[in-house]
């Protein structure tokens, strides 16, 4: 296996999500390919993930990834802003590393590269893109809903709240979820509840799904975390 492909998915998750704000999306949805911010966007995902190999010959690697991004999300900036295309997008640039990792090189990296690697891509996916599929799979769910996906109080809670999540499950703490579950949901709808049922209802169901998804992806990441240390 070539673990050169893991720096690449974290340098490319960070640059998708943490460092491209809200407002460059719109920018490149209303400005196509004229959009200054598509190009900043797709400038700094091509070099982050190289950076994060820290390997000086695999330099040709960005100008790839420089083209297919800017393609892949010249086309995206046409489509509508939902789930289906959401996934083929990050699908597509996904693979595009895979393919540049496990075809472009035979480079690998350390043990202990492999781990952290392992666990910041764990950790970069369970705050920003875990918050913004679950906010545009409520949107359908809930279409009277806002459908734009913006980083308020709300978003930094969920955050925080998958953070601790996939601590408790990396060190083994499982039943702490257990009362971080029971105090979200008493809170949030005690709260909720003076707005109506609906409002308690969104509330509620995107509890659900954000701890279900950050449990789900712990879990993965500390199995695939013992995967390799027995392997290595």
């Amino acid at each position: 296996m070539n673990f050169i492909f893991l720096p690449l998915l974290a340098g490319h998750l960070i640059a998708d999500f943490w460092l491209q704000p809200y407002s460059w999306v719109v920018h490149k949805k209303e400005n196509g390919i004229k959009s200054a911010k598509l190009l900043l966007h797709v400038l700094i995902a091509s070099l982050l993930p190289v950076v994060f190999t820290f390997r000086l010959n695999l330099w040709w690697f960005v100008p790839i990834i420089f083209v297919t991004h800017l393609i892949i999300d010249f086309f995206k900036s046409k489509l509508k802003d939902n789930i289906p295309n959401f996934l083929i997008d990050q699908l597509l640039h996904i693979s595009i590393l895979f393919a540049l990792a496990f075809w472009g090189t035979k480079l690998s990296i350390s043990e202990n590269a492999i781990v952290f690697w392992i666990y910041a891509s764990g950790f970069i996916l369970i705050t920003s893109p875990v918050g913004i599929f679950a906010g545009k799979f409520l949107n359908v769910v809930i279409p009277d809903k806002n459908k734009t996906v913006k980083m308020n109080v709300s978003a930094w809670i969920g955050i925080l709240e998958r953070i601790l999540i996939f601590i408790f499950i990396i060190t083994g703490q499982f039943s702490a979820i257990g009362f971080l579950i029971a105090a979200k949901s008493v809170f949030r709808f005690n709260d909720a509840r003076e707005d109506g049922n609906k409002k308690a209802e969104y509330f509620l169901l995107g509890t659900l799904i954000s701890f279900t998804l950050a449990i789900v992806i712990g879990l993965m990441v500390s199995k695939l975390v013992l995967l390799i240390n027995s392997d290595l």
